[in-house]
């Protein structure tokens, strides 16, 4: 391949937010997703899905509490079949408290008016030769919100979301804000625009790097990295897959 760009050699056509909070946890997991792997979700993430849908349907004025609930759970048990968990798993039972707990405490906790929700955004970053792609989850008159569900009450806004929000108010323009939801509130955090951004580049740059070791995913993966078993994100799914690749 001609192009001296090591993002080309893999078929990489964009970073995220995702992406580079993979990275940044593990290098071993990102490398797997660029050499094919889809990665498994469980409840939890279906959870922060569904809360958001309702958070937006509320602030949109779609509807009330009900309907915004009903949207919810629509889309909770759907990804969950799509994923093949049962709803009557106690993960799933558990999860599902959650998003009507949360949902609740959404009939009178939502104040904000939402004038869009999930807008794509498609932006270059620096002199990153790829663009970031992403969704923001909800957009208001004077800022952007990015939302999402937590268990329980949080009181420090993470670098993961940080960076996140931080790329979607770069992108945008406009003034980014975190929202913590749970069943017993909202908590709410200004994004520190210039450290996300830098955040974002060192990823970004670090995970180009990786890449022009070799023009061979696997090689690289099998050179230079390996997972953690002990990582909770790394399940069965995860070691068949890298297993396939050690030959192992």
């Amino acid at each position: 391949m001609n192009s001296n760009n090591p993002a080309d050699w893999h078929n990489l056509k964009h970073f995220s937010a995702s992406q580079c909070n993979t990275f940044i946890h593990s290098h071993a997991l990102w490398l797997a997703g660029v050499a094919g792997m889809k990665s498994k979700v469980g409840p939890a993430a279906f959870r922060g899905t569904a809360v958001g849908i309702a958070a937006a349907w509320l602030g949109e004025g779609k509807g009330g509490a009900d309907s915004a609930l009903a949207a919810a759970e629509q889309s909770y048990f759907k990804n969950l079949k799509m994923g093949g968990i049962s709803k009557d798993s106690p993960a799933a039972i558990k999860e599902h408290r959650l998003i009507v707990n949360t949902v609740q405490m959404l009939r009178t906790g939502w104040t904000d008016k939402v004038v869009e929700s999930e807008r794509r955004i498609d932006f270059m970053l620096g002199d990153i030769p790829i663009p970031f792609v992403g969704y923001v989850d909800m957009i208001c008159d004077n800022k952007l919100i990015e939302l999402k569900s937590k268990a329980v009450t949080t009181n420090k806004l993470d670098a993961a979301a940080n960076m996140q929000a931080a790329l979607y108010q770069e992108a945008t323009g406009i003034e980014a804000e975190v929202y913590y939801t749970g069943p017993k509130g909202i908590t709410i955090f200004k994004v520190d625009h210039a450290a996300g951004i830098r955040r974002a580049k060192q990823a970004a740059n670090a995970m180009l790097n990786i890449l022009s070791l070799s023009q061979d995913i696997n090689e690289i993966i099998r050179l230079y990295f390996r997972p953690d078993p002990d990582d909770w994100r790394i399940g069965e799914h995860e070691m068949q897959f890298f297993n396939s690749i050690l030959g192992e």
